[in-house]
């Protein structure tokens, strides 16, 4: 509500209204910053012991290419993501709760380390805590 009152306010002022982030990819800082953001990610999961086991036959470039263009088309950047689903690319990997929540805390991490805010991290976990189902298997 207080957006669309300050667009009134400016148009009838006859003012150009302030500048407002067009999606969740623009807050979280575009291209630049998910692709500093992911690689962060992938380091730390690659070298957590709480993790990395179940990355040892993963190729990191790969996987770091595949997780940018994810997080990209899903906040609402121009990238598609050419991966397969969820479901198919965990199944049988044996994922817990525990290891989810492991890599959870290192994309804070890495998004902290980035200096996102707490807000627009929260929103973009939001989003990807629907797939939890598609990972965790025990």
């Amino acid at each position: 509500m207080k957006f669309f009152k300050t667009i009134m306010i400016c148009g009838l002022l006859g003012l150009q209204a302030p500048a407002f982030a067009d999606s969740l990819y623009d807050d979280l800082g575009g291209q630049d910053a998910l692709v500093r953001i992911t690689e962060r990610l992938v380091e730390l999961t690659f070298n957590d012991p709480r993790t990395a086991h179940q990355f040892k036959q993963t190729k990191r470039d790969r996987l770091t290419n595949l997780l940018v263009d994810q997080f990209c088309e899903l906040t609402g950047g121009p990238c598609k993501y050419k991966g397969v689903n969820m479901k198919k690319s965990h199944i049988k990997l044996g994922i817990t709760e525990n290891e989810f929540n492991a890599l959870v805390e290192q994309l804070q991490q890495a998004m902290d380390e980035e200096g996102v805010p707490f807000r627009t991290q929260n929103k973009f976990l939001a989003l990807l805590a629907p797939m939890k189902r598609d990972i965790v298997e025990r």
